[in-house]
Order: C-alpha cells, then structure tokens, then sequence
C-alpha cells in the first residue's frame, strides 16, 4: 500500500508544500499549495518579528495544520541561499575510501571551523580514475533550529536537505538531451539547472547519472528589484508590481540588471568542461525569476543553448507531473520524493528513530544478539585491517601534503596547523579577504569607463545634444547650473540670448561650430586639436585615446596608449585616480609617432578584492 509523504520548501517569500504517495512502482503526486509567508507578531510587543526563517517555519506549520498532514513522515528544503557547495577530488574513487578521508579534506573548505556546520556529501562517478565528491554545507544552528520548532510541533520530521539537491532528486529520471554531433567521446552531456531565488540562484549541474556539481550566488530576485527601483525611479513597491505586470527581458534597464547571472552562468560551463569535461547543452528554469517575460528566449541567444523552463519527465518512478508549471514548487516535490526515497543529501541526524523501529527490535532481539555473536567473530580481525588501512593512507597524505607545501612554501608542512600558521604569517592574517570578488572583465569595465569620452550636453549656440568644438567640455559653472568648459578651464561667457560666445566665431566671436580651433603658436597649415589646460576634463572625443594594449595583473595594470594630445595622460589619470581601489598611477615618457602621442602607464590596484566604487559614490551609483 502507498504511503504518503511531505515535503516543504521553505521559501523566503512562499513556502511551498507538495504531497506524494509512494509505494513500491514509484512515487505519483498528490497535491502542491504554496501561501505567502507571513511575518508572525510577538505575543509581548505585537510587532512583527525581523527573523524570516521563523515566518517560513510558522507558515509552513499552519499549513500542515489546516490540512492535516502533521503526522506524515516529512522533509524540509531550507531556504535558498542556506547551503554551501564544494567539490573535492581524491586520488581513488572507492566510496568507502572517500566516505573516511572526507572530513579530512574537508578542514578548510569553509570560511567557518566545520565543527559549526552540518554537511553530506555525494560520491560523483566520472570514471576517469579520480574520484570526487560533491559536498554540502549549512549552518549546524540553522539545522537544529529547523529540527527543534518542527519536532515541536509534532511534526514527523525525517530529512532536512538544500533546494539544489532537491531540484536534483525531482530531476533524476528526466534524461539530458545528446551531445551536438562530432563532439569528441570522453565530453558528458549536462543540464544546467538555474534556480532563480529571491536572496539567491542557485546552479545545478545533472547528468545522466546524477548531480555533478552546485553552485550558490547571493544574488536573486530582491537584488534584481533594488536595480530596477534606482533605474525605474520607483518605490519598492511599485517596483515589484512594475516588473511583475510590465516586466520584460526587452527593457534594457533588465538586462543590464541580468548581466552578473549570466557572467555566473558561463563561468560555471567553463568550469564543469576544466574540472569534469562535461559540455551544458541546455538551460533549465526555475524559482520566482523564470516567470519574466522574454528570459528564456534572451538567455538561448546570449548563451547559444537550448533554454527552457523546467519539467520533470513522466515516468514509473515519478507519475503525474504533466501539465503542472514547476518553476516554483520543484524544490518541494524533490523534498517529498526525497523523504519518500534515499535521499542524495541529509543534513538532519535523526537520532530518535521512533516507536516502529523500537519496537520491531524488542521482538527481534535474540536473533539480534544470535548475529552479533557471529559478528563479533570477526570484528577484531576488520578492525586491525581497517586501522592498517587508515595508518597507509594517513602516510600517503602526509607526503601529499608535505610535497605540495615544499612547493607552495618552500618549507615542508606536515600539519594542517603548521600550514595555518604560516598562512597567518601574511599581512592581516586574513586569508578571506585575499579572495577575488570581481574577475578582469570587471577591471576592463573600470578601465574603459575612465576612458571613455565625455558625451555633451549642451552645444554652441545652446543647442542641446550638439557636438561641442574640440577641447571643450560641459561642467558645473560657479552657480551650480550646467556650462560649457573651456581648454584653459574657464566658463565659456553666454550672450544676451543665452548662447555660448566662442572666440574667432564669425557669428559669436568664436570658430565656426565643430571646427577644431587654431592652436595657440601654430600656423594656419598645421591645424589640431587645441590644448585642454583643465586636468579633470576627462577624456575628449577629439583626444581619439586609442589603447595599443592593455594587460591586467593581480595587482598592476600595464597601458600602452596614444592620443591626439599628451594631456591626455594627465587626464585619464585623473579620472582612474577617484577609483577607490587604484593605490598609485606612474606615467610614462610622451612620444611623438605619426602626429600622434604615445605613452605607457602603470597602475598599482587592489580591484579584484577592494571596492571600485568612486571616491564618494557608492558602487550602486548612491553618495
């Protein structure tokens, strides 16, 4: 007979909850709702509480309650952005040899002692000769605090897992299209998952065979509106009913808000062909975000693969999914099977394993004890064995150590803490803060904006939009009020009609409109750009600043760059200057090349972990 079982999302706004009946020809679903989570008011204050795990948690137990499911075995998902991933390799690919050295490559892995946290961990077939594991990690408060309000309640709590290996297990009999033809032999074939969130996104990596890797990005839906509200000019509010009723891949203001999910998207198909040479050949959706309007279709062109939303395939193992859009209950129908089946993570040490089981030992207990007589037999001889095992590996990792270190440190460590302390030996200490939080690409973006010319907005004879003469800018005046910028750095004088007056103009005093102007000391055969004496003028369309190369190091950037005038040095060092990461620009020698100016600069950086925003700015553009 089929029993039923839960599983909950939950979610940081909605918890989800699905029901499914399993028995021995699979597992068929029953039923999905999904309610908004609403933040509880404290008895003492009636204010709404600030901690939204405990509004998940209350919601998710008065849906229970009002439905009647409290005394069904059942499993939770916690909220996104809960897990942690990692992928580790082992020269040996025997899962019990991995199952007894994982906690050992484990010290590290994290920014905090392991002993804080609760993890599991995956064995990964590839058979390549290596064997790897994909592990996860919570909060070990989170998972108790998750364990203790549903044991509370009543609940028949049997696994706590994250969405990610959730999504997996709702997608295990759903097969990965083929491998594009004339594609070599050893490549696998995978489905990138893109789970969209409202704190987080998380990316699942399936195979035939299984989940081969996760990654989790703090970055989701509330960020996607706190974009959008700056670009739109909106409230919050009237941001969320703007992008949900107006929404649409097509605003450019969206895209570029998308753009950091789809850098995240590529960098993980670069890193599952390095680490596991597997090629994605097509995008599936999920989670609140998928719903946008014109996503998939902007995410097929940008990314060049197939792009959908999700949908579990119907077969003897899972039965009546058709018909259903799981964009935003697939995690709590992977919870569900997962409660009802092994599931591929458990975070939840269930020690109290109920009345059933209690009892069916009491009236097994002699042949129990008949076994363990026999067992014992030999449990002396397995466990030497097993410790001679565990001393020969423990060696060989000794060595693996002490060789990697001799060539990292050029000192032979021996320890994890010996490796700790010579870690710590670096300035600070702190090796977190060495990790990079923007790639080049980043760094290019900073470098090309400080060189990018200035667009006018304001022209001569105050037309707007109008192409200023070479050396002219617009600014700030004395008052305040936008004028025009001279090459010496002076406001531009207005007439009694409120246009600008050039000098040498025939109809202002000035030259004619667009016509570059006769440099002091040059002829009138040598005509060029005019000297630009304003240092914080930036970068002019007339400048022509052309970047011969440009190499980016971890802590230098090496320019090679020529312009129309030499200026153009200073300048553009004023402008990369007020970027709060650049600690020092060194200039170079100007050359004069073919009526041109040539020259080098170096500029000393700590943008891959420091701020890029502008002195006074923050990076989201607010003082």
């Amino acid at each position: 007979m089929a029993q039923k079982f839960v599983g909950i999302d939950l979610g940081n706004r909605k918890v989800k909850v699905a029901v499914v009946a399993a028995g021995l020809r699979g597992a068929q679903v029953m039923h999905i709702w999904e309610q908004e989570v609403r933040p509880s008011k404290s008895r003492e204050t009636g204010e709404a509480k600030v901690e939204p795990l405990d509004a998940a948690i209350d919601t998710a137990l008065r849906m229970l309650k009002e439905r009647g499911l409290r005394h069904l075995p059942t499993g939770v998902a916690l909220p996104g952005g809960s897990g942690s991933y990692r992928v580790l390799s082992f020269p040996f690919e025997d899962p019990r040899q991995i199952a007894q050295a994982i906690n050992f490559e484990l010290d590290g892995q994290f920014p905090v002692p392991i002993e804080e946290l609760g993890t599991d961990h995956l064995t990964i077939k590839r058979g390549d000769g290596r064997g790897r594991a994909l592990v996860v990690a919570a909060k070990r408060t989170t998972i108790e605090h998750v364990s203790a309000r549903l044991q509370l309640a009543e609940v028949d709590l049997k696994l706590i897992t994250t969405g990610a290996l959730a999504i997996a297990q709702a997608l295990a009999s759903t097969p990965v299209p083929a491998l594009p033809v004339g594609t070599a032999a050893e490549i696998q074939p995978v489905s990138l998952i893109v789970d969209f969130g409202h704190k987080s996104t998380e990316l699942v990596a399936l195979g035939n065979d299984g989940p081969l890797a996760a990654r989790s990005m703090r970055r989701g839906g509330r960020q996607l509106l706190r974009d959008l509200k700056k670009a739109w000019g909106l409230d919050a509010a009237a941001a969320e009913v703007a992008l949900e009723r107006d929404g649409n891949i097509d605003d450019p203001h969206v895209r570029r808000a998308m753009q950091p999910l789809l850098r995240e998207i590529e960098h993980t198909r670069q890193w599952l062909k390095a680490e596991f040479g597997c090629q994605v050949v097509e995008l599936r959706l999920s989670g609140g975000v998928a719903g946008l309007r014109g996503l998939d279709r902007w995410l097929a062109s940008e990314t060049g693969l197939e792009t959908g939303q999700v949908a579990p395939k119907e077969s003897g193992a899972l039965r009546q999914v058709q018909g259903r859009d799981w964009t935003r209950s697939l995690i709590a129908l992977g919870t569900a099977v997962a409660t009802a089946r092994r599931p591929l993570i458990q975070l939840h040490d269930s020690f109290d394993s109920g009345g059933g089981e209690g009892a069916w030992f009491q009236q097994h207990f002699s042949t129990v004890a008949a076994l363990g007589i026999a067992i014992l037999a030999f449990a002396g001889v397995d466990t030497m064995v097993r410790i001679k095992a565990a001393e020969r590996e423990r060696d060989a990792y000794g060595a693996e150590l002490e060789a990697e270190t001799l060539a990292v440190f050029s000192a032979a460590l021996d320890s994890s803490a010996a490796v700790r302390a010579k870690l710590d030996e670096v300035e600070g200490g702190n090796v977190a803060s060495q990790i990079p939080e923007r790639g080049a690409l980043e760094i290019l973006e900073m470098v090309t904006k400080a060189a990018t010319p200035k667009v006018a907005a304001l022209g001569p004879n105050g037309a707007p939009g109008a192409e200023l003469p070479p050396g002219y800018t617009t600014g700030a005046g004395p008052d305040g009020a936008t004028a025009i910028i001279g090459p010496d750095g002076s406001v531009v004088p207005l007439d009694p009609s409120g246009n600008p007056i050039f000098p040498n103009d025939p109809t202002t005093g000035g030259p004619p409109a667009g016509a570059p102007p006769v440099a002091e000391g040059e002829g009138e055969g040598e005509a060029g750009p005019a000297p630009v004496a304003d240092s914080n003028a930036g970068i002019l369309a007339d400048d022509e600043l052309l970047f011969a190369s440009l190499e980016i190091r971890d802590l230098k950037i090496e320019l090679n760059l020529s312009a129309t005038r030499a200026t153009a040095q200073d300048r553009l060092g004023v402008k990369l200057d007020q970027v709060a990461c650049v600690r020092g620009i060194t200039k170079g020698m100007v050359k004069d090349r073919n009526d041109r100016k040539s020259f080098e600069m170096s500029i000393d950086h700590n943008c891959y972990r420091g701020s890029i925003a502008v002195e006074g700015i923050g990076e989201d553009g607010e003082g």
